[in-house]
């Protein structure tokens, strides 16, 4: 077992910060009778102070919509008074009630958090940044120094940030954006202490250029980014929507337990979200280690969580393609290589020559990696026979899998179709881009509480990070992804606070195949990754040109 710190009985000194003072008064939006709201269908004008009864038609510039659309009920938002918490002195211990202990690590990076306006918290996946951000923004609120926040999330976590905010910070009101546009542009109106929104909703919203959203910015005095490497791409909406949004706040946190996933351009982005004023394009790898120093808080789970279950080093299995998959493999792989010739004599003096290419290597290489995974119009593979095995020597001692792959039709449809032959449908469930999110947070509530489930099958995209899968201690990558932090991120919904056993890892690749040439790229990109993470002391590029060009066999002398 894990042996946990006594929040109650840490020394005050804690969470004491310099500018603190002895007591502080609280929020005003704490003490303001907000009214209590609760008539289902009906929507309260704030300005108005009244119902509406008649929900805004779609803008007149949109198509009509046919008569049987409906629009979700505002009730969930509906509000009640905050519990009022009395004057408090700095130390806090006493006065704040938690669902579970803190560890010492944890109350560490809270203290961090309240100490900088600007901060990354780059601890490793698993080791709890979201109960620390929630538990910081609730002690911001309770003491007057913020009165709105914002958390922005990837979709499928949503649900996970609703649930900390209930249990960790039930003083506070929060408000989920999401929902359609019309609906959107009365939420982004309604008063709540935290909004939380997807970065999808927030790019949409801020493309559409709703006054609302501008409106909305002016008081905002917090801001936080979970999995802050969705900005990795300053020139991108999503980007420009963080930034754009976050003009006047006070607070920037970004969390992220791989900072740095390609190359340090990607750190520089989420550098110019959290030091605005700051340019960060020219700097050398020392200077960066200064800015980093001042701002970034990174612990690694094998120095916080010592008692944690070890996670055993993958074991990597290697397959022959089956006669009919080698057929296929072979046959696409021939003219692929001449489709790519030909573009190239097309293309070779285009002034994006390198992103055409490029876009049509990765397209080429996806077919062939799915292939690996399965031959057309077909549920079985070598791949495919041997995950039968494991699953049902696991299944035969009632022990969860969380298998990982990268697509959806030839992954995790064929997956599970194949395993159905050996297992019932209700012990299986899968998770990837398509569901909504009701159907994702109930796939892993099922996994997790139902100990009839035993599978999950997920795509690495869309169930590789947020989620906490620990009732599981097997990991199995059915193919993999280009980038190792990916992996780590994926590996890391198991082997987090809350495992008990040592987390086994299985990767599956085709022999003589493109697979193993990624294996050999993502080994090389690991080292790398590790060093500018924890060291920040070389760089690190993406896949090239001339990787993907090696991949798929045709040298760069050619092209």
């Amino acid at each position: 077992m894990i042996k946990k710190v006594d929040f109650e009985i840490r020394t005050p000194s804690v969470f004491k910060i310099d500018n603190f003072d002895k007591r502080v008064s609280i929020s005003d939006n704490l003490f303001k009778d907000i009214p209590s709201i609760k008539d289902s269908g009906k929507i309260y004008d704030l300005k108005k102070g009244s119902f509406i009864y008649n929900l805004p038609k779609k803008s007149e510039n949109k198509k009509n919509v046919s008569d049987s659309t409906k629009y979700k009920t505002l009730s969930l938002f509906d509000y009640v008074k905050p519990i009022l918490m009395p004057d408090i002195d700095v130390d806090l211990y006493s006065e704040l009630h938690f669902p579970s202990p803190l560890f010492d690590y944890q109350i560490q990076g809270i203290k961090f958090l309240l100490s900088n306006k600007s901060a990354l918290l780059a601890d490793q996946m698993g080791t709890g940044k979201t109960v620390m951000t929630t538990t910081a923004i609730r002690i911001l609120f309770i003491k007057g120094l913020i009165k709105k926040a914002m958390v922005v999330v990837p979709s499928n976590l949503i649900n996970v940030w609703e649930s900390h905010l209930k249990n960790w910070a039930p003083e506070l009101q929060f408000l989920t954006i999401n929902d359609t546009k019309d609906m959107r542009n009365i939420l982004w109106q309604i008063k709540a202490h935290v909004y939380i929104i997807s970065y999808d909703t927030l790019k949409n919203d801020y493309k559409e250029k709703l006054v609302s959203l501008k409106d909305f910015s002016k008081n905002l005095d917090l801001i936080v980014l979970d999995e802050a490497h969705n900005i990795k791409n300053k020139d991108t909406f999503k980007a420009k929507a963080v930034k754009g949004i976050s003009k006047n706040v006070q607070y920037r946190w970004a969390l992220s337990g791989t900072p740095l996933q390609n190359n340090i351009k990607e750190l520089v982005s989420l550098l110019e979200f959290l030091i605005p004023n700051q340019k960060f394009d020219n700097l050398t790898i020392e200077e960066l280690k200064e800015f980093l120093k001042s701002i970034m808080l990174r612990r690694l789970k094998k120095d916080v969580l010592s008692q944690l279950p070890e996670k055993l080093p993958p074991e990597i299995e290697k397959f022959e393609l089956s006669p009919i998959q080698k057929q296929y493999y072979e046959n696409y792989l021939n003219y692929e290589r001449s489709r790519l010739l030909n573009l190239y004599e097309r293309i070779k003096y285009e002034k994006n020559f390198n992103y055409m290419m490029k876009q049509n290597l990765i397209f080429s290489l996806q077919k062939l990696r799915q292939i690996c995974n399965f031959p057309p119009e077909s549920i079985h593979s070598p791949k495919a026979e041997r995950l039968k095995e494991i699953i049902k020597e696991l299944a035969d001692q009632r022990e969860k899998v969380v298998i990982f792959t990268n697509f959806v039709n030839e992954g995790v449809d064929k997956i599970i179709k194949n395993l159905k032959t050996i297992l019932q449908p209700q012990q299986i469930v899968s998770y990837h881009g398509s569901l909504k999110p009701d159907e994702k947070y109930l796939a892993v509530k099922k996994f997790v509480e139902d100990e009839k489930c035993l599978v999950f099958v997920g795509t690495i995209n869309a169930a590789g990070e947020g989620l906490t899968l620990t009732s599981s201690s097997y990991v199995i990558f059915f193919d993999l992804h280009w980038n190792p932090a990916k992996m780590w991120q994926a590996e890391d919904r198991v082997h987090r606070i809350g495992q008990k056993n040592k987390v086994n890892i299985y990767t599956f690749i085709t022999q003589n195949t493109v697979e193993e040439k990624i294996l050999q790229k993502l080994e090389e990109k690991r080292s790398m990754i590790n060093n500018v993470i924890d060291d920040v002391s070389s760089d690190i590029e993406p896949v090239s040109l001339s990787d993907l060009l090696d991949f798929i066999g045709l040298s760069p002398s050619v092209i």
